[in-house]
């Protein structure tokens, strides 16, 4: 699920208490609720849509602009793995200390890129399911 409908969904429990004990006429909240659900899923969806379509463009803008985020993730990684992989291995072998200090900000840029990414592939996915389906107007 999409974290900013995961976070909704709390307030989305609460509206709907507030839906069953104000109506009385359960089709009627029943509707009601359905209807917040729709228009809910509808918003998602158009975040989603907007997401695709900034992944397309910049994947569409050339060779440098749709690699940048990928580069710097390698790059990121890369030094993750020579501190705690390559670096201690260097350190058994021949004695010397060979890793580099990271700043707790290049941590949190990893694990944001590294959601950032998960959240863009999902959202692609989504976009191309929701573009796919066919409309009630069809």
């Amino acid at each position: 699920m999409l974290p900013i409908l995961s976070a909704l969904t709390p307030i989305l429990s609460k509206v709907f208490d507030v839906v069953d004990k104000s109506i009385t006429d359960k089709d009627l909240a029943a509707k009601l609720k359905a209807e917040l659900n729709t228009q809910l899923l509808q918003s998602g969806t158009e975040e989603l849509k907007a997401s695709a379509r900034i992944i397309e463009a910049e994947a569409k803008a050339g060779w440098f602009t749709s690699s940048w985020r990928p580069l710097l993730m390698y790059v990121l990684i890369f030094m993750l793995v020579w501190n705690y992989i390559l670096s201690p291995i260097i350190f058994v072998l021949f004695g010397v200390k060979s890793s580099v200090d990271l700043p707790s900000e290049i941590v949190s840029l990893l694990t944001v890129g590294v959601g950032g990414y998960t959240v863009g592939r999902s959202a692609e996915a989504v976009a191309r399911t929701m573009a796919n389906r066919p409309t009630d107007k069809e």
